[in-house]
């Protein structure tokens, strides 16, 4: 008995415990038979390492089937507040971003255990406010290559970039006094970055529109239409090429349908005029010619 009591506590020590053991121990931590084993396990480390395990699981399964482990997160409605009992603000609001950061759960399960977060750690209310804020941004449209790239983004920052932070938070942890620890800030800055980052690509994604840019009108102006404007006063002439929401490159004078100067342009035709206002200089310009762009890659 003592000798599984000191295993169990070197495992959760050394974060190597595994999803079934810690399965085990959650759903025994009332039992009278195993109290002695293992009431002096459940604490926040503890929960560290079941989100942890879930996140594996999820992120290297090749199918959608349930985690017992997360099921039991959410069905357990007194679980998230016995492993909070020892944890302090700044504890529980890592654990929470954790949570947030988590493919194991769906949506709502994880607004339901967040819920339960707050219960105890009511300032923990703010992340969840941040994590749940979408702005109201009509939908996006986007050529098939900047999606591709934007979900390739997505995929870099889901398995590697977030869980080498979970790591070095991990690491970080283990260097002393949270309050003077300097690696431990950053980590935890870099972790505030990516979930705000991953958030705002998932709202993007969610409001992306693949539209054809090719063999648009050359009488209008629309997304993917290359547009000659000339200044009316000084006969100088400049081409922009309108393409979707993540296109833009300002070197080559390809925009952006979203940005100030497509907006005046789109619905335009030729010989239509429209002013421009740089450094609240005002200048009228002349669409010249309008033609298609042909996707050269």
């Amino acid at each position: 008995k003592e000798t599984i009591k000191k295993k169990l506590k070197q495992w959760l020590s050394e974060q190597t415990i595994k999803g079934p053991v810690i399965f085990w121990i959650l759903k025994n931590r009332n039992s009278r038979k195993y109290k002695d084993l293992i009431e002096h396990l459940i604490k926040p480390c503890l929960l560290n390492a079941a989100l942890y395990a879930i996140d594996y699981i999820a992120l290297h399964a090749n199918n959608s089937r349930r985690i017992p482990l997360a099921d039991l997160l959410s069905d357990d409605h007194n679980l998230i507040s016995d492993l909070l009992a020892k944890a302090n603000n700044e504890t529980a609001h890592d654990l929470a971003q954790t949570l947030l950061l988590n493919q194991g759960f769906e949506p709502l399960t994880k607004k339901s255990l967040l819920a339960r977060f707050i219960k105890s750690f009511p300032k923990i209310q703010k992340l969840v406010t941040g994590e749940n804020k979408v702005a109201k941004i009509k939908e996006l449209f986007v050529s098939q290559g900047s999606l591709d790239k934007r979900k390739k983004e997505y995929a870099v920052l889901i398995h590697t970039t977030i869980p080498e932070n979970k790591k070095a938070i991990e690491i970080a942890r283990e260097y002393g006094d949270l309050r003077e620890n300097a690696e431990y800030k950053m980590a935890r800055q870099d972790q505030e970055t990516l979930i705000a980052r991953k958030t705002q690509i998932e709202i993007e994604l969610s409001q992306a529109r693949v539209i054809t840019l090719q063999n648009v009108s050359t009488e209008i102006v629309g997304i993917g239409s290359i547009v000659d404007i000339q200044e009316i006063s000084t006969g100088k002439l400049d081409t922009y090429t309108i393409l979707g929401a993540w296109d833009g490159n300002p070197a080559t004078n390809i925009v952006s349908y979203q940005t100030p100067l497509s907006q005046k342009l789109l619905g335009k035709s030729i010989n239509d005029s429209i002013i421009l206002k740089i450094d609240d200089i005002e200048t009228k310009w002349k669409i010249k010619k309008i033609k298609c762009w042909i996707d050269k890659n």
